[in-house]
């Protein structure tokens, strides 16, 4: 157990330690936001991001399932959400020339959801389609020159979601 907890504590350094020399998370061009979701149920997100110095512009796609066999509701939502984040470090680095090699966005994301469910009594039916406004809190940090990592945490589900960004 010992010998398990000293791989994990040492690989999780190296990663830092690789993470932290790299560039940061770009301030122009275009990025493929790419991830995985969770909670509640599974999803996957892909969406496009237009990166600047202290802001984001960005569309984001988004589909989750919550299988009723894994204890979720047995239903499945598509979304869509087009926003803006503003880059809290991305604006220290501006002001200051701070050597600071991750990002922190935080951001608002607002559209439309569909709701596909099985089994459906008309009232829910009518409540299908709706509307939503997503806050969100995002980290990158850099896995190379083209990829950088991101963590995101939202209201709008899945909640959790993590992946890769990539320059084009």
């Amino acid at each position: 157990m010992h010998g398990l907890r000293a791989t994990l504590i040492l690989s999780l350094l190296v990663l830092f330690d690789v993470v932290r020399a790299q560039p940061v998370a770009p301030d122009h061009g275009r990025v493929l936001q790419a991830g995985i979701a969770a909670v509640p149920g599974l999803g996957v997100q892909l969406g496009y991001v237009s990166p600047r110095s202290i802001y984001t512009v960005e569309s984001i796609l988004y589909l989750d399932v919550a299988p009723s066999f894994a204890g979720g509701e047995g239903n499945a939502q598509l979304s869509m959400a087009f926003g803006s984040a503003f880059r809290i470090t991305g604006l220290l680095r501006t002001l200051g020339n701070a050597p600071i090699l991750y990002d922190l966005d935080v951001g608002m994301r607002l559209g439309p959801g569909l709701l596909l469910m099985q089994g459906k009594t008309r009232a829910q039916k009518n409540q299908q389609f709706g509307l939503f406004l997503e806050p969100f809190f995002r980290f990158a940090s850099a896995l190379g020159t083209r990829h950088f990592f991101f963590g995101e945490v939202g209201l709008h589900r899945p909640f959790f979601r993590a992946g890769l960004w990539i320059t084009f």
